[in-house]
């Protein structure tokens, strides 16, 4: 597979950000107005680097072993497709709901738009509903956050 700029970005993204929990990563990659669509579940869209940041230390301090996969990557101008294997166990507090230990793996497909070398914009489709039964999360809560 033949790496450009952009998608050697994503991938190192989730590599420094998520698999090896490196924080600063968010400021060295996301632009400061960055909206991240749907990254906490379907609807559950973020806006800015600092709100992101919230976002991931809440995720990663839930799931304390997350790791991301790369199955797929492409892009193709200022546009990155990729598609993940996403697997967390849930180690910490998810809002009101205690550790449970259990372990899933749950698809992941994101369209992630660079420029200048930073992350402008992210549309994430990833299988929530799993995440949140490895919480205990009640049937009628949809997001993470």
């Amino acid at each position: 597979m033949i790496e450009n700029e952009n998608t050697a970005i994503v991938r190192r993204w989730f590599e420094e950000l998520w698999n090896q929990r490196r924080l600063e990563t968010i400021d060295e990659l996301l632009a400061p107005d960055v909206v991240s669509y749907d990254l906490a579940g379907p609807g559950a869209t973020i806006y800015g680097r600092e709100a992101f940041r919230a976002a991931a230390q809440t995720l990663l301090a839930a799931f304390g072993e997350t790791h991301f996969t790369v199955d797929d990557i492409f892009g193709v101008e200022d546009q990155v497709a990729v598609r993940l294997s996403l697997r967390l166990k849930h180690t910490g507090p998810l809002g009101g709901l205690p550790p449970t230990g259990k372990v899933v793996t749950v698809p992941v497909m994101c369209m992630i738009q660079v420029r200048n070398g930073k992350i402008m914009s992210g549309w994430n489709n990833w299988d929530v509903a799993t995440a949140l039964r490895a919480a205990n999360a009640p049937p009628e809560q949809t997001t993470i956050l």
